[in-house]
């Protein structure tokens, strides 16, 4: 079992992991509008710029942090395109703000890039989604910190609006109000152009993107738990006391990189978003050392791990495609009090599984070395499973000659199917097929979202 788990997490851990764990962006505001994971693009601008400035949190116990402070209807864009779309799916918003001013309307969130009324909004302490659904009275202050969460459904759509892990809105988005348009932007605390003064000055904290629902009990819980959150961001080294003393010293930060911390996560089936109950967990070291084996039995797993070390993470379940994580802890902590989500996708004929990292010469069919990894990743999940056969399948971006991309994507999967018949692979279990451009993942009107229609796929045709 151990020898097989490790073979398909080699395999999968490359092919599988960027798609299979869902994604969370975090901003922090600590004098940037970057993303934590720089997987997620920086918000834009909107209006003049702001300040970031620390200051007292009195609903965190006077924590001080770093905070982006914004004038009247000067706010944020997260654009959608290049976060390679997900908000016409289900998705959550999460952000930890206040506003100065709560005398009419103020906007929180616009989803039609100010071409319409309609969006999320405060007014005297209600939530609405105007003009559908007006919320009761919430803890919502002029100058006070609120955690505010809205999420949609993609299936059911269903919204819901929280403040300080309270469920304050429910609505069905019959009309898709709650969904952006094509432009691809989301506006944060921007007025539009239909009403006028209905922004206000404020300060944001935190704010989180998530491309899934987060459920009741975990919106409280991050709600709960963000006074941790927000002094984990924030470390000062505290003062040296001018006499000893027999308590024990505070944690310094240098004491903190290498305290453990507890990550946990919640399983699920890619289709119907139910928990996955029954699955293997394996934790290895950055080298394919196993750390340590956990029997799933609720779709729910925890971990203690160390910040200062990278790790690899390999979750099984009969009749699911096995799926691979390589992180480096020390990133992962800023996030260890959220959400991690990992879906696994049932493995029947006809599954699609991208191989992300195989790397080729521009416009030849020549493997860089740095292909190696994943070559053997996919050499050893066929050799472990010798019932299986696949298909290969080449794709390209849209520049250039289509007849040149057609045979360009021919010649790299005859490359990679050449390599494995090399080792030992029998040629009848690999079929190949190209494409060129006539299949394309994302736009190519960018180069961010045009290299990702650069690939290739593997199908499973027998399994």
């Amino acid at each position: 079992m151990k020898k097989r788990l490790l073979a398909l997490f080699c395999f999968f851990c490359a092919a599988l992991g960027g798609a299979a764990a869902q994604r969370v962006g975090v901003y922090n505001f600590e004098n940037d509008f970057a993303e934590a994971s720089s997987q997620f693009p920086t918000l834009r601008v909107l209006g003049k710029i702001g300040n970031f400035q620390e200051e007292l949190i009195p609903q965190l116990g006077d924590i001080k942090r770093p905070v982006y402070i914004f004038d009247k209807n000067c706010g944020l864009q997260f654009d959608n395109r290049a976060a390679n779309g997900f908000f016409d799916q289900s998705y959550t918003v999460e952000i930890y703000f206040r506003f100065a001013a709560l005398d009419s309307w103020k906007r929180v969130i616009d989803f039609k890039n100010r071409k319409t009324d309609n969006g999320c909004y405060i007014y005297d302490g209600k939530l609405n989604f105007y003009n559908y659904v007006v919320g009761e009275k919430a803890p919502v202050r002029a100058n006070r910190y609120i955690h505010y969460v809205m999420s949609r459904n993609a299936q059911t759509k269903q919204v819901k609006m929280y403040v300080d892990g309270v469920s304050k809105i429910e609505f069905i988005d019959s009309p898709n109000e709650a969904i952006i348009d094509q432009e691809g932007v989301l506006n944060f605390f921007y007025d539009d152009l239909i009403v006028k003064d209905e922004a206000s000055e404020g300060a944001v904290a935190l704010l989180k993107i998530y491309d899934y629902v987060v459920e009741p009990q975990n919106v409280k819980r991050n709600f709960t738990e963000i006074k941790k959150t927000i002094q984990t961001l924030n470390v000062e080294v505290p003062a040296v006391a001018p006499t000893p003393t027999l308590a024990p010293a505070p944690l310094t930060p240098k004491s903190l990189e290498n305290k453990p911390f507890k990550w946990e996560g919640v399983i699920q089936n890619v289709l119907n978003k139910q928990k996955i109950r029954q699955a293997t967990l394996l934790v290895l070291d950055s080298n394919m050392v196993e750390l340590e084996r956990k029997n799933i039995t609720d779709g729910h797993f925890s971990l203690l791990l160390l910040p200062n070390k990278e790790y690899n993470l390999a979750i099984e379940s009969l009749g699911f495609a096995p799926v691979g994580l390589h992180f480096s802890a020390k990133k992962l902590r800023i996030q260890a009090s959220f959400d991690n989500m990992f879906v696994m996708q049932p493995v029947e004929v006809g599954t699609h599984i991208e191989l992300k990292n195989l790397y080729f010469a521009q416009s030849t069919a020549e493997m860089l070395p740095e292909s190696d990894l994943e070559l053997n990743r996919l050499l050893n999940y066929l050799r472990e499973n010798p019932k299986v056969e696949v298909e290969l399948e080449g794709h390209t971006d849209n520049q250039g000659d289509f007849n040149l991309n057609l045979t360009l994507s021919r010649q790299r999967v005859e490359a990679v199917k050449t390599f494995l018949v090399k080792q030992g692979i029998e040629a009848r279990r690999i079929n190949e097929r190209a494409f060129g451009a006539s299949r394309p993942l994302s736009s190519n009107n960018r180069e961010e979202t045009r290299r990702l229609n650069r690939r290739v796929e593997l199908v499973i045709t027998k399994y």
